[in-house]
């Protein structure tokens, strides 16, 4: 089942230059507005739909030298989604994605004939479009990413790393509260959609996406061991500057949100000077095999046996490394997700928000009183004591 898919900016540039997007927008606010699009589809509902748009004459228009391409190809992606592709051209490999039923929603033209007539929707140069393919499946993606409300939305950055991708990290919460941590790759690599067109989009496969799911109260550990690694690694965050006083100004400015968990009210934190107990102990590094024979003493749990271990790579990322069982003893750690240091701030920023909003099992009060017994005095006394 297809979930998502990734719109480039040319494209979404596309949609507003050819006054697409202020149709779509008439349409949200409309009486009737634009209904949630998304869930299964099923072959049986898909031959419904095409032959309702074919009633209604919005295949009469279809260019003579795309109609045998477009009928052969949507009645084989019917018939076995898995011998149809998106081809991708990544830096480091071309990856091809088989297609699934849902790529055919975006393919018939239902979501696009909510916005355009049927004598408009295979009208791609009118639009600024390449090819009819093209323009029917962005305008039809562009209205699904519409239609979907944002529940639980995060704190969201994005950096560009050196091999061309666009990495947007999310910080934020599953319905039980529990940390999540999504890392996707947004980069506009060169995609062929299965009728062999260029189309400046993509289905959001697995490769573009990684995340970390840990369980329960987890976020101040993190927020620790974060703050460890920007010291021990002499990273100049801007935090740093006035001992915390303008992130943890901006914090509180947020409030408490959500009401969900317990934890969410005051009285139920821990005192902070616990998360530091092991603050001396410095993060192991790992090899360029990314191995240590060191423990680490940061753990992030899990719903399951496993928890997420805190290493820094050889070149100086902060990484999670999932581990279970007799993993923990290899010295080979995989990397799970990867933070560059340029991200450490943003990381600290987001579990503070993440915590304002109620997103985790950790109240904002948590996470902005353990930042400031960081630069308090009384850090440093009981930091003596840790020692002896």
């Amino acid at each position: 089942m297809r979930f998502n898919y990734l719109l480039y900016p040319s494209a979404l540039e596309k949609i507003r230059q050819s006054g697409i997007g202020k149709r779509v927008k008439k349409l949200k606010e409309s009486e009737d507005g634009l209904p949630y699009i998304g869930g299964a589809i099923f072959d049986g509902d898909l031959v419904r739909s095409v032959q309702d748009l074919k009633e209604r004459g919005f295949y009469e228009h279809l260019p003579s030298d795309f109609v045998r391409l477009y009928k052969e190809t949507m009645n084989g992606i019917l018939k076995g989604p898995e011998d149809f592709f998106w081809t991708i051209q990544r830096p480091v490999d071309t990856t091809k994605e088989p297609c699934n039923l849902e790529d055919l929603l975006l393919f018939s033209g239902e979501l696009a004939s909510m916005v355009l007539k049927p004598d408009e929707i295979w009208e791609y140069s009118k639009f600024g479009f390449s090819s009819p393919s093209e323009f029917v499946t962005t305008v039809s993606t562009f209205i699904m990413q519409q239609s979907k409300a944002i529940f639980r939305e995060g704190y969201k950055w994005t950096r560009k790393r050196d091999d061309g991708s666009g990495i947007v990290t999310e910080i934020t919460g599953d319905d039980n509260s529990d940390l999540r941590i999504y890392q996707t790759d947004i980069a506009p690599y060169t995609t062929i959609d299965p009728f062999g067109s260029a189309i400046e989009m993509r289905p959001e496969i697995d490769a573009d996406k990684h995340t970390v799911a840990a369980y329960h109260t987890t976020e101040g550990s993190l927020l620790v061991v974060v703050m460890k690694y920007i010291e021990q690694q002499g990273i100049l965050a801007e935090y740093q500057k006035d001992e915390a006083k303008k992130i943890i100004e901006w914090g509180r400015s947020l409030g408490q949100g959500g009401g969900t968990c317990t934890e969410h009210f005051e009285g139920f934190e821990e005192n902070p000077m616990m998360f530091f107990v092991a603050h001396g102990i410095p993060i192991p590094q790992l090899n360029e095999r990314n191995e240590t024979e060191q423990h680490t003493t940061f753990w992030l749990p899990t719903a399951g046996e496993g928890a997420y271990g805190g290493y820094i790579s050889q070149n100086g990322d902060f990484v999670l490394s999932y581990q279970s069982g007799d993993s923990v003893r290899n010295p080979a750690k995989p990397v799970s997700m990867r933070f560059l240091p340029e991200d450490a701030e943003y990381l600290v920023k987001g579990l503070i928000y993440q915590s304002a909003k109620g997103l985790g099992r950790t109240s904002a009060k948590q996470i902005l009183d353990i930042l400031a017994y960081r630069y308090s005095s009384k850090f440093e006394e009981d930091q003596e004591k840790f020692k002896q």
